[in-house]
């Protein structure tokens, strides 16, 4: 099967899983919060690191400040996100 790239790597897929990166996570816990396929958390996790928006720690992942600063300039609050997963008791 051949993966193409995708132009705008902050479209929904990418978004759902920048927000979930949020404090540190396995892709394993991103698939399970998004409901994405792991295949497909891989793939996007990886074009997001490409790009500068995650980055990797042992074996979690979380989101850089170029990628807080790019979902800002799409109108998406992080801090705000953040905030409500707190309240809630949900992990971010």
């Amino acid at each position: 099967m051949v993966c193409l790239p995708s132009d705008d790597i902050l479209g929904s897929t990418g978004v759902s899983v920048l927000l979930t990166l949020t404090t540190p996570t396995t892709l394993e816990d991103v698939a399970q919060k998004t409901g994405l396929p792991l295949f497909r958390v891989r793939g996007t996790v990886r074009r997001l690191m490409e790009a500068g928006l995650t980055h990797q720690l042992d074996q979690m992942y979380e989101i850089t400040p170029e990628g807080i600063e790019t979902l800002e300039k799409k109108g998406v609050r992080v801090a705000t996100i953040t905030a409500l997963n707190c309240d809630f008791g949900v992990s971010p």
